[in-house]
């Protein structure tokens, strides 16, 4: 008996092979160098004070580079510089701005149909301004975060992310033990290069 080859077997089999090489070019479109900004909502939370911060408007931007090790796992390291500002102090006219916030992190994902499901895990440094104060504690600690990030375009991609820090202050005037926990949740683009 002979096997005839019909059109939706010929689809199928196209269909199949073409499955198997995109699961693999998903995950080698996320390989190499980017850069790009993220504009987020900042919300901190100090140890030290009974007052309440309200959120505010922050930015970031980074660059970093991805390494695709087989056909659904990504892995990379990134490098951001953002601040945000006009976090209010419940209570009193004081208002509080995040400055020079530098991070370095790793990032570890999965890829499926464009899209990369990353977990974060890093460094966070900057500077806190009081208004009402010339004391500038220092800032860090480490930051942690998940995220989904889909590529648009062959160079062009979005990202959604939620990250938490937490922040040791140190200086003059700081005391011991002072916290200050961030919560960021962002919105970017990232170019591909």
């Amino acid at each position: 008996m002979t096997k005839t080859f019909t059109p939706l077997a010929s689809a199928l089999a196209l269909a199949a092979v073409m499955a198997a090489s995109s699961a693999h070019a998903d995950a080698t479109s996320f390989d190499g160098f980017y850069g790009g900004l993220a504009i987020s909502s900042v919300g901190l939370d100090p140890n030290f004070s009974a007052s309440s911060i309200s959120n505010a408007v922050g930015y970031d931007l980074f660059a970093g580079y991805n390494h695709a090790l087989d056909s659904n796992w990504v892995v990379g390291g990134e490098l951001s510089f953002g601040a945000s500002g006009g976090h209010n102090v419940s209570g009193g006219a004081t208002i509080v701005d995040l400055e020079n916030m530098m991070t370095i992190s790793a990032r570890a994902g999965y890829v499926f149909d464009n899209t990369m499901i990353y977990g974060r895990l890093g460094y966070q440094t900057g500077d806190l301004s009081i208004s009402t104060s010339a004391i500038t504690p220092d800032l860090d600690g480490a930051v942690f975060g998940l995220g989904v990030e889909h590529m648009f375009t062959d160079t062009l991609s979005g990202r959604i992310e939620l990250s938490r820090s937490v922040l040791d202050l140190s200086g003059t005037g700081v005391p011991a033990g002072a916290e200050l926990d961030r919560t960021a949740l962002s919105i970017g683009v990232a170019f591909h290069f």
